[in-house]
Order: C-alpha cells, then structure tokens, then sequence
C-alpha cells in the first residue's frame, strides 16, 4: 500500500491523518508545504492520527520530528493519536514515545489541545 494524507483544519489546530507505508520524505513534501501554510496562518496546534498507517521507517519518524520541532518552535503542540502496536514499538525503542505527546483517541487529543 502506498502512502496518503489528508489535513484539514479544525477548530484552533490542524488535523493531519497518515494513511499507509511511509518510507521516503518525496512522499510528504506536499503535506510539508501545507503545514507551512497552516503555520503562516498562526495555526501551531496538530493532532497527528495514525489509525491507518501501516509501516513507518526511520524517515517516517525523522519527518514525525521535524513536525514536532517546527511547531514547537512555533510555541504549539502536537499530539499523537490511534498509534498501532508496530508503530509503537518503534516509538518504543527509539524512546520518543517520551518526548510526543501521545493520546488514545483524537478526542483526547481536543482536550489537551483546548
């Protein structure tokens, strides 16, 4: 299967849903330039669903962190949701399972972000 997104902005943060395999950064440069949009906006709040991610290697994750710097940067926030047990293992390993802010559910992930 190969790699889809779709983004979309809610109210006060950005919700960006990864669909697939990813494995190389050419598959999200679009995704890329429409969170620097969204940043320009002054948007720097995303709650990233993984729900339908199949595979994710270690670019999958580098992109994961440059997300995360640049919002941070930005003073705001990301939050993980629906992540499924191989992509957790990984975060597991790599231990950035303790620097994201993960949550079971997008709607646990609203409340944090109200």
């Amino acid at each position: 299967m190969s790699f889809s997104y779709t983004i979309s902005k809610e109210k006060g943060y950005v919700h960006l849903c990864l669909k697939g395999n990813l494995m190389n950064k050419q598959q999200i440069e679009g995704m890329l330039a429409e969170l620097d949009f969204f940043y320009n906006e002054g948007v720097n709040k995303i709650i990233i669903d993984l729900s339908d991610m199949l595979y994710m290697n270690s670019t999958g994750l580098s992109i994961l962190i440059n997300i995360f710097t640049k919002t941070r940067s930005r003073g705001g926030e990301v939050v993980i949701t629906n992540i499924p047990e191989k992509i957790n293992k990984l975060l597991v390993i790599t231990k950035l399972n303790s620097i994201f802010n993960i949550e079971n559910s997008v709607e646990d992930a609203k409340k944090i972000l109200v």
